[in-house]
């Protein structure tokens, strides 16, 4: 039951949004917020199922469930390829590029965001990057259910494809004599993000247009990958704007 969600949060976003195939309660639980959920399900006739506590235990170890599951459904919005996105969408784009971000906390707090900053989709390697899991469904408390998420087989192939739909491709590399706030944004944009520990593999970053760093004052050098997307996703939305 690999799709399966949990938490409060998570699982009342999801069952609200018709993501969900099943409910999974447990039977000793009766709060308020546990029957509005229910109540939810039931009104968007989501079959519900009370187990016991050691069902939640047996899946969920002991993660912060709070008693309260549901397995995603496999929405058409993952299905879609990218290329099909473009073809069938006419907006300005924002998308997010992860390169081997493998912490399901990063990725999940990247959905919040790009939800928070109403961005098109979230794109990833396929190998090397952590996929959408129970634990990124939680962080993302709900973003999981409604950004485009898309993981492809070949990143600068992906990028070349981005391009012929005239974006312009940023990557954020700590190195970079440039400063985010000294650029401006304009049309389709994607914004590169590299890996927790290696940063931005060198084939992607040559595939980039221009690179630019997040300048910093005090005493730590680096930030973790999640923080450093929160800051340049907002900049670049408020000059998109």
């Amino acid at each position: 039951m690999s799709n399966l969600i949990y938490g409060m949060h998570s699982v009342d976003g999801a069952v609200r949004g018709n993501h969900v195939d099943q409910l999974y309660v447990c039977k000793d639980r009766n709060s308020e917020k546990v029957m509005r959920v229910i109540e939810a399900a039931q009104k968007n006739k989501i079959p519900v199922s009370f187990m016991d506590a050691q069902w939640f235990k047996n899946n969920f170890n002991d993660n912060n469930h709070q008693f309260i599951a549901a397995s995603s459904k496999n929405d058409s919005l993952s299905k879609l390829s990218l290329e099909d996105f473009l073809a069938n969408t006419i907006k300005q784009h924002f998308f997010l590029i992860l390169d081997e971000v493998q912490d399901p906390h990063n990725l999940g707090a990247c959905f919040r965001i790009a939800s928070a900053f109403n961005l098109s989709g979230i794109i990833v390697p396929k190998n090397n990057s952590v996929g959408i899991t129970p634990v990124v469904s939680k962080v993302a408390s709900g973003a999981v259910n409604h950004i485009p998420f898309f993981s492809v087989t070949n990143l600068s192939r992906t990028i070349d494809l981005l391009k012929e739909h005239d974006f312009f491709i940023y990557a954020a590399d700590g190195y970079s004599e440039l400063s985010i706030y000294d650029q401006s944004f304009s049309g389709n944009v994607a914004l590169v993000m590299g890996s927790e520990g290696k940063g931005i593999r060198r084939l992607t970053k040559d595939k980039c247009d221009l690179t630019f760093s997040i300048p910093m004052t005090g005493s730590i050098e680096s930030l973790n990958v999640s923080v450093a997307t929160g800051i340049c996703v907002a900049e670049i939305r408020r000059k998109l704007q």
